[in-house]
């Protein structure tokens, strides 16, 4: 009879331990980029559904604007020969909108011409936006503090300055007129300090359509808007609207190749997950009178 016992030896416990530690750990690292692809999928599901949001609200506003032409404005607004020509060749597109742009340190970089805060003017509501830059994770707006507004109401002036995206009734569009008038420049991006329309006076309060919530951090980082094309007939106009909606967290950068999240190397952040940018381009016709 042999006394043989047996079992397994050092090696093929060895081999045996290896061998589950490295399935452990692809199942671990499965896991773990599950996850993360869910939760980018997440983030930018939410930018979608929070920019059609304001898609919708905009073109409504649009849609129930006046089609009075703006061309018009121009000699009732400026006394001015070369204000009053300029705002006629370019389509009275300061009654539309206005910009400023700064320097923003993102990271590691520097971009300069990056919008900062502005102002999207319908002829019924007004829509005036401060950038994601203010708020995003390892981004320094420079030498330009967020945008404020001052308004009339009820006979008492209020002052709204930590905001995203507030929208106001204005069916003169005095927001972008008085924006362009006080810091009169071709290129509408040399205003600066804020929207004082203290002389304005607003029914109801301004509403904020980017709050900061759980789940939800996120701001505009761009808007333009076209002056509005005439029908022959001229009973509507038609708006081209563009604006840049992304989260405020992992290195969002509209300034580069393709308006991405920044790079690893070049932001320093790893919260990655929770970055997404999307552009959002619509038309809208003016129906009202």
């Amino acid at each position: 009879m042999s006394n043989r016992k047996e079992g397994f030896t050092l090696i093929e416990l060895s081999l045996s331990i290896v061998f589950i530690a490295l399935l452990s750990l692809s199942i671990v690292v499965t896991i773990l980029n599950t996850v993360s692809a869910y939760r980018r999928g997440l983030t930018l599901n939410q930018i979608n559904t929070v920019g059609m949001a304001v898609v919708d609200d905009m073109r409504a506003a649009v849609q129930n604007s006046s089609t009075r032409s703006l061309v018009n404005e121009c000699s009732m607004v400026y006394t001015d020969n070369t204000m009053r020509t300029n705002c006629i060749n370019s389509g009275a597109a300061n009654f539309v909108s206005v910009k400023r742009t700064a320097t923003v340190k993102i990271g590691n970089k520097e971009e300069k011409n990056v919008p900062v805060f502005g102002a999207f003017c319908t002829g019924s509501y007004s829509y005036i936006w401060n950038s994601g830059y203010f708020w995003a994770e390892g981004a320094t707006v420079q030498n330009a503090n967020k945008a404020y507004v001052a308004y009339n109401q009820n006979g008492v002036v209020k002052t709204r300055t930590d905001f995203r995206l507030l929208k106001i009734r204005d069916d003169s569009r005095y927001v972008c007129e008085l924006a362009f008038k006080s810091n009169y420049n071709y290129n509408f991006n040399g205003f600066s300090g804020g929207f004082n329309i203290s002389s304005m006076t607003i029914a109801g309060d301004p509403v904020e359509l980017l709050e900061n919530k759980e789940g939800n951090d996120m701001a505009i980082y761009d808007l333009s808007a076209t002056a509005p094309a005439v029908s022959v007939n001229e009973d509507n106009m038609f708006y081209f609207v563009s604006f840049i909606l992304g989260t405020t967290r992992g290195g969002a950068n509209i300034k580069a190749n393709g308006k991405s999240c920044a790079a690893p190397e070049d932001s320093g952040l790893e919260d990655f997950d929770y970055c997404a940018i999307n552009k959002f381009n619509f038309a809208a016709q003016a129906n009202g009178g």
